[in-house]
């Protein structure tokens, strides 16, 4: 497995100056921090390390290109390292120290490079804390995920599978405290040595005690898309903190003043949403997070297509029915159940052009999932290809008062086939077309007495079950 484990390794420090000469006294006695970059050459996927001694009760703050990344999406173990996918070109990610004596930032320029003529996928996952400390949510999120199977490993061991169709995540209880290795990874035909991804999952011990919390939703009387949460927290009546988020931006956060509200309002558009919350306590001031799924259904679009096949070939052209926004969506065709590519731009009026493995029957469905049809849509058509099979014949003659016999193949597209010459099963010549071997048509055979089945076979892309013409010879 290629693991995302040889890194390119730079370190650059930048201290921030005051105007104050006494700020400046203190400030030249910091420590300075440094940012240790990992990436693999031709990878989107970053990792970096903010190392920083002797300070102690400070909190990493991360950016990318002036835009703060919210520290681990809720709880997540952003903290001194930060994992990302980026987009490539040039970006500036940077780490602030927030520290009273100490204010120190640090600034990385990277100019990220995908290698698209990598067959393997660029493979990458998040990472949050779920429901309570030592339990995790692990999301995978890497281009390609809807056309490849991957597994989820713990400490090297297969935790659980994942294909296209299913759940992109992992949710995840480590029972003890200690240090865990979490990877993805996957092969496919085109990437048969495989690729992964790890992150390392640090799990303290703890004898905080975390209340049990949950919320109930419901929607809001005399509106359509807002949406009612009710916070439940049991195991404690007191309360420092509770805060909201959806996918990972906080929405509200209040202070609980012992029966004070703990409700809040949200409305939605259609999609699908990751509503949490997390609650601090006294004696968990870690917190503990609790988190659901929302869909928000909304209107599909009424997919159809027309297919025409390309003249005599083993192949078509799918036009997609036209419907509002078909130009600004993707969308997925699929063989069989198998992913098999996407329609390009303008899709109405540039169909999508599929060869298919010759004659059979195939079900074709076109596919879209999008915010206002978030569990997506789908239609299909089941395609039947008939097979064209040469029809084959050969004759034959005894050469004199001989055993031998010459035996000449004769029928159309003769040399444009591949075919076997067999007697009673077992195969003596072979005519290839374009191969090392030459190809005449012809096969000359010296018999023993008795009988014989004289077989010629054919097997060909639009003939995938083959074709054979057979003769039986009976010498004396």
């Amino acid at each position: 497995m290629k693991k995302f484990s040889t890194w390119l390794i730079t370190i650059f420090a930048v201290i921030l100056g005051f105007t104050s000469c006494e700020v400046n006294e203190e400030f030249d006695t910091c420590p300075e921090i440094s940012v240790v970059v990992e990436n693999d050459p031709g990878s989107a996927v970053y990792r970096f390390v903010a190392q920083l001694d002797e300070l102690e009760d400070i909190r990493f703050t991360w950016t990318i290109d002036d835009e703060e990344i919210a520290t681990g999406n809720i709880d997540n173990i952003i903290g001194e390292i930060l994992d990302y996918r980026f987009e490539p070109g040039k970006h500036t990610v940077c780490v602030k120290v927030a520290n009273d004596d100490c204010p120190i930032q640090v600034c990385k320029e990277i100019d990220v490079v995908r290698d698209e003529t990598d067959p393997c996928p660029d493979m990458f996952f998040d990472s949050r804390t779920y429901e309570r400390p030592s339990t995790y949510k692990f999301i995978a999120d890497f281009e390609g995920i809807e056309r490849v199977n991957y597994g989820w490993y713990v400490n090297g061991d297969l935790v659980e599978d994942s294909s296209p169709n299913e759940r992109n995540y992992l949710i995840w209880n480590f029972e003890e405290p200690g240090v865990y290795e979490v990877c993805i990874k996957t092969e496919t035909d085109e990437c048969p040595e495989g690729t992964s991804y790890c992150k390392e999952i640090r799990v303290k011990e703890t004898d905080l005690a975390c209340p049990e919390i949950s919320f109930e939703k419901g929607l809001k009387p005399d509106t359509e898309s807002t949406y009612v949460f009710e916070a439940v927290i049991e195991g404690t009546d007191e309360v420092s903190e509770i805060l909201w988020f959806v996918n990972g931006e906080e929405i509200e956060a209040s202070t609980d003043q012992q029966g004070g509200a703990r409700v809040v309002e949200q409305e939605f558009r259609p999609g699908v949403y990751e509503v949490c919350l997390k609650v601090i306590t006294p004696d968990c001031q870690d917190g503990v997070t609790y988190c659901k799924e929302i869909r928000i259904e909304g209107d599909c679009p009424d997919l159809a297509f027309e297919a025409e096949q390309d003249g005599d070939n083993a192949a078509y052209y799918f036009y997609p029915r036209a419907f509002e926004g078909i130009d600004d969506i993707t969308l997925g065709w699929f063989v069989n159940g198998d992913f098999v590519g996407n329609s390009p731009d303008f899709p109405h009026n540039n169909p999508f052009y599929y060869q298919f493995n010759g004659p059979g029957r195939y079900e074709v469905c076109l596919m879209i999932e999008t915010p206002e049809c978030p569990n997506g849509s789908s239609f299909c058509k089941v395609i039947e290809i008939e097979g064209d099979c040469p029809d084959l014949f050969f004759e034959y003659d005894q050469e004199g008062d001989t055993p031998g016999y010459n035996f000449r193949a004769s029928f159309e597209r003769m040399q444009d086939t591949s075919y076997e010459w067999t007697i009673n099963g077992d195969v003596v010549d072979r005519e290839i077309v374009d191969g090392n071997e030459d190809k005449d048509d012809y096969m000359y055979y010296q018999f023993e007495p008795g009988t014989y089945e004289i077989c010629i076979i054919a097997e060909t892309p639009n003939c995938p079950e083959g074709v054979k013409y057979c003769k039986t010879l009976v010498i004396e």
